[in-house]
């Protein structure tokens, strides 16, 4: 063993995640890491992707304030130029320096080095405590440019009527190369990497899911979550017809390295007067526990608790109102962790 010991040294550390950032909402904790109390894992790069208007953007800024929550620092990589830090600002975003960092980056390579030396500069200036988060958010995968595409051999820039078929592999080409760099950052540095991803459909496909997403298969094996969003609108009726005011997220976790894959739960966004959305989490909870059977239901549409017969709404408002309740209901939905919080 000596001799062992002196030829390789000891063993690495485990790579076993501890901590989380806590998505805010226990089902979703649970299914992306078989916690409730745990949610997006610390060191490690996680990909959210689904259809245009299925919620990516506004569930990653409620993430970026959770983060913050927690004294950590958020950031943002908008290759998409279409982040509005207004809007963020109402979801609770702190947006000084330097709990909140923002980049146009023009690449997706410089978007890339752009992060790492930020979680570099961070944890080395002691900006925030070491077991704070850091969670930078990639939006998107589909809207990022390499490099070798904007720019030729001679560093001019390119003009678009001189693309070719080459440069349509570009990004798969240059993801494949740098997402393995961004995961030893993700550890290194102990940060969380949100890589946001549009969808696609493949030509032909007859059988299974014709669903696939821009940049190639690399972040398919680099993720430690793959994160599938759809969405079903909600619309009430009013003297005018029919009025949209939000929609149920369905959330399916393709992939998991912490617990089983594609485990599902769906999450109630509203807007309100002026447009805003927010996240009704305990209208979600009360839905999700009635589908599993876990409250009683006299008729559709209400519930029994504590011998009263409330409606759905009226459920959710006294999970918000009374203390301890939501744990109580956690805790229903995940006996084995009583200390959950939804």
């Amino acid at each position: 063993m000596k001799l062992l010991d002196a030829a390789i040294g000891e063993n690495d550390g485990n790579s076993r995640v501890t901590q989380f950032i806590d998505t805010g909402f226990a089902p979703l904790n649970e299914a992306l890491s078989g916690r409730p109390d745990g949610g997006l894992p610390f060191g490690r790069m996680v990909e959210m992707f689904g259809e245009s208007s299925s919620g990516k953007t506004a569930l990653a800024t409620e993430w970026m304030v959770q983060a913050q929550k927690m004294g950590g620092v958020a950031g943002f990589i908008d290759w998409e130029r279409s982040f509005d830090v207004g809007l963020a600002e109402g979801f609770g975003l702190n947006s000084a320096r330097p709990y909140w960092l923002y980049n146009k980056a023009e690449t997706w390579e410089s978007g890339n080095a752009w992060a790492g030396k930020a979680c570099r500069a961070i944890r080395a200036s002691k900006a925030i405590p070491d077991s704070a988060p850091i969670l930078f958010v990639f939006d998107s995968i589909a809207s990022a440019i390499p490099m070798s595409m904007l720019y030729d051999a001679k560093g001019v820039r390119r003009e678009i009527d001189t693309f070719t078929m080459n440069d349509t592999s570009a990004l798969s080409r240059v993801t494949s190369t740098t997402l393995k760099v961004m995961a030893q950052y993700c550890e290194e540095y102990n940060a969380t990497f949100l890589y946001l991803n549009q969808i696609r459909l493949k030509i032909g496909v007859v059988f299974g899911d014709p669903r696939t997403t821009p940049g190639g298969k690399a972040m398919e094996y680099y993720a430690t979550n793959r994160i599938s969003l759809g969405r079903e609108k909600i619309m009430l009726q009013s003297k005018g017809g029919k009025e949209f005011v939000g929609q149920n997220i369905k959330i399916e976790v393709t992939k998991s390295k912490l617990t089983k894959p594609f485990k599902k739960t769906e999450l109630r966004m509203s807007f309100d007067e002026d447009g805003v959305a927010r996240f009704d989490r305990d209208y979600s909870l009360v839905e999700l526990m009635l589908e599993q059977k876990l409250l009683d239901s006299p008729s559709n549409g209400y519930v029994t608790w504590d011998g009263k017969r409330l409606s759905k709404r009226s459920m959710a408002d006294l999970i918000g109102a009374e203390t301890g309740l939501r744990e109580k209901l956690v805790a229903m939905m995940f006996p084995e962790n009583d200390d959950a919080t939804a």
